[in-house]
């Protein structure tokens, strides 16, 4: 269980992932980027994740939300995360909508799409506070 808006949620997916013989062997072996997942109102907090080669290796809140340099940035309202991590708003009709925007290379975006879902997919059997 972690608490919706906190460094936990990131922390348990990281368990997660790193636990999960599908991500280490087979969905994450291509990954090797950084991303920053960026909550707005109310949140307003930034979380930094290092995937290298199917495993989660570093994982942590920005000291600001101005610290964010990373290959990838997603970006959105704190109340439209929750849907997200919560299924009540689907992440590709949010990336659609306009409600999360992402920042990064758009072609190694698409040609991993499937363990970038895999990861967004993780983060939503997290059980949230």
């Amino acid at each position: 269980m972690a608490q919706f808006g906190t460094v936990e949620v990131y922390e348990e997916m990281a368990r997660a992932l790193n636990a999960d013989p599908e991500w280490t062997g087979m969905q994450g072996v291509d990954i090797t980027y950084t991303m920053v997942y960026d909550y707005g109102s109310p949140v307003d907090k930034a979380f930094f994740v290092r995937y290298e080669k199917g495993r989660v290796s570093e994982v942590r809140e920005l000291e600001s939300r101005g610290d964010i340099q990373a290959d990838f940035v997603i970006s959105g309202d704190g109340e439209v995360w929750r849907g997200v991590l919560t299924k009540t708003i689907d992440p590709t009709i949010a990336l659609t909508r306009g409600q999360l925007s992402v920042k990064g290379k758009m072609s190694t975006l698409l040609k991993n799409m499937s363990a970038f879902k895999y990861i967004i997919d993780t983060m939503t059997t997290i059980e949230l506070t």
